[in-house]
């Protein structure tokens, strides 16, 4: 998996109905290059889960991450199971450590109630020893049209295949494809729904990174410290989530080796902003339905009844 490869996953990421032409345009390939290149990514299981989700504002849902350390009784692949089995709680990376169990979770909350609710079952579970949790700074857009009934009458159709062109969604709900066309856009327009992919870097003998790191607000913004990681790390940067209360981030890395790795984890914990910095790395991974998209089906399965 090369460069190329990457900018890929992170385009389809955030918008997995994303034309050839366009993925094309953005990394300098022909459209047929650029098909080949997605395709052995889905072969290859790196490209794995394609959804239809609510923008979490929709919902009224914020994000939140949490660090589980174990005693290391469990079973990782049942113990995973359980965290995942919360309905609010959509991802869990099963992290390296040298004592016990740790793992990193992801999640969605509506509400402060719901939050201690989170936090309460993650500590009640037998074999966890500590609990880290934090409320994440989210970057999502504004919602803005309501989406009518043409618009679900779409969706439904696309939730089973997000890929779907429109020539099949037409004839699938006997709709013309400038009809599907339209409510297509407007959907888009109405930042309500999201189409993503949700990858599986380990399919692609990748690293996946995680730096917990702890800044000092008075010499960088936030916004200034993750334009110095993109800027040092450009290939390999994934995504920020940083604590909406405190200077603390979780900067995701997705790295070829371990020596990468270490020299990422190197070069920022000698900079001069950050007070602290801890590597994780995760090498496998639990995916769950977020309520983003819970919900959403949620409504579509009430609006076909």
């Amino acid at each position: 998996m090369d460069s190329i490869d990457r900018a890929i996953i992170s385009s389809v990421f955030e918008n997995c109905r994303i034309s050839y032409e366009a993925l094309a345009r953005q990394v300098k390939l022909s459209p047929n290059a650029v098909k080949n290149r997605v395709h052995n990514l889905i072969e290859d299981g790196v490209l794995s889960q394609f959804l239809v989700v609510f923008n979490p504002k929709v919902i009224g849902a914020e994000s939140f991450q949490a660090i589980v350390t174990t005693n290391g009784t469990e079973s990782q692949r049942d113990f995973v199971n359980t965290i995942g089995s919360h309905p609010a709680i959509g991802h869990i990376s099963t992290l390296a450590t040298v004592k016990g169990g740790a793992y990193l979770v992801w999640g969605e909350f509506t509400s402060i109630d719901m939050l201690h609710e989170i936090r309460t079952y993650l500590r009640n579970l037998e074999e966890v020893v500590d609990l880290e949790i934090y409320v994440v700074l989210s970057e999502y857009k504004e919602p803005l049209e309501e989406l009518g009934k043409l618009h679900l009458r779409v969706l439904r159709a696309l939730r089973t295949n997000p890929l779907m062109q429109i020539s099949e969604i037409s004839q699938q709900i006997g709709l013309s494809p400038k009809t599907v066309r339209r409510a297509l856009r407007e959907i888009t327009d109405s930042q309500r729904v999201r189409f993503i992919a949700r990858p599986d870097f380990a399919a692609g003998s990748l690293v996946n990174l995680h730096i917990r790191i702890e800044w000092d607000e008075t010499l960088i913004t936030l916004e200034k410290l993750k334009k110095w990681i993109h800027s040092e790390f450009p290939l390999e940067f994934w995504s920020p989530w940083a604590s909406a209360t405190s200077s603390l981030m979780y900067a995701e890395f997705v790295v070829e080796s371990l020596q990468e790795a270490e020299c990422i984890s190197n070069t920022i914990r000698e900079s001069e902003f950050v007070k602290s910095s801890t590597t994780l790395v995760a090498y496998s991974s639990g995916k769950f339905p977020y309520p983003s998209q819970t919900l959403l089906n949620e409504l579509l399965d009430t609006e076909e009844e």
